[in-house]
């Protein structure tokens, strides 16, 4: 079960979202919001013609995107001189989870990064999940933990049009 990498380009951007909205409504972002799926193409081709869109998106045998990494590219706020990578969406199909397809992706995501001239980059990890072995294996890699992201919704109306 070997998947295969290519950089992320716009002509992804159905696949992406296809495979955003296998793991959506299992999410603890949306256990706590509510908030339907709704991911508008154009907004991502938007993104790309900015240029601050950057991944790698994984295939399996039968060319079926499996896996990927989404990320905006920008200076780092606090120092300028660094670029970061924020990750908009990581994620491997459940049914091509294991150590071997995570290592590879991982190994992956540093050469997109690189490739990108980013000094820095983040996951993001869901917290339903039991991740103590994953968040070990990250830091075997080098990543360190930085901040507990907190969020709340604030009720408007129309906002799902």
């Amino acid at each position: 079960m070997n998947l295969t990498y290519e950089r992320l380009n716009v002509r992804h951007t159905k696949e992406v979202i296809a495979l955003c909205n296998t793991w959506w409504y299992d999410s603890a972002f949306f256990e706590n919001t509510e908030m339907p799926f709704i991911s508008k193409e154009v907004y991502w081709w938007n993104m790309f013609q900015a240029g601050i869109m950057m991944g790698i998106v994984g295939r399996n045998d039968e060319g079926e995107m499996k896996s990927c990494y989404v990320a905006t590219r920008n200076s780092y706020m606090f120092n300028n001189n660094y670029q970061m990578a924020n990750e908009v969406v990581w994620c491997i199909d459940q049914e091509y989870r294991s150590g071997r397809n995570l290592i590879q992706l991982l190994n992956e995501i540093d050469a997109c990064v690189k490739l990108n001239e980013c000094n820095i980059y983040n996951l993001n990890l869901p917290l339903l999940e039991n991740n103590d072995r994953l968040i070990s294996k990250l830091e075997d890699r080098g990543f360190f933990k930085q901040d507990i992201s907190m969020l709340k919704t604030v009720k408007r109306e129309n906002v799902d049009g």
